[in-house]
């Protein structure tokens, strides 16, 4: 795969990166405000996390938009590595490194949402 096309996908897999911690920020005061019971500070930072959700979610467009303007084999080449296949040449590596670091903040961003969730919602959770 051409080193622009790896290099480009490592950008957006960044910015995702950075999206993603802001997210777990974000929520961890939420889980803080929940504790205390203040649903002022909640609504707010409900409303600030709105803004790194659309970070994510442009980030996972570009990457889409990449992979579909390639040709099939490199498309699906990008794809494998994308959802956390294993490097086949170094060139790969940091993307890979990328990729894996993203899926660990994301489990942790799921894990305290989902906490979160419980907390408020009890029964009417989304992870029920």
């Amino acid at each position: 795969m051409e080193a622009s096309v790896l290099l480009d996908a490592h950008i957006q897999l960044k910015r995702i990166y950075t999206a993603l911690n802001e997210c777990l920020d974000l929520t961890r005061q939420m889980a803080d405000a929940v504790d205390r019971r203040d649903k002022v500070s909640m609504q707010l930072l409900i409303s600030m996390r709105e803004e790194p959700v659309n970070k994510l979610r442009q980030g996972r467009s570009a990457l889409e938009r990449q992979r579909d303007i390639l040709e099939p084999a490199e498309g699906r080449r990008l794809a494998a590595l994308l959802n956390g296949g294993p490097p086949q040449e170094e060139s790969e590596a940091p993307l890979a490194k990328q990729v894996d670091m993203n899926a660990r903040v994301l489990r942790q961003l799921q894990d305290l949402d989902k906490a979160v969730s419980l907390k408020l919602n009890r029964d009417k959770s989304i992870y029920q």
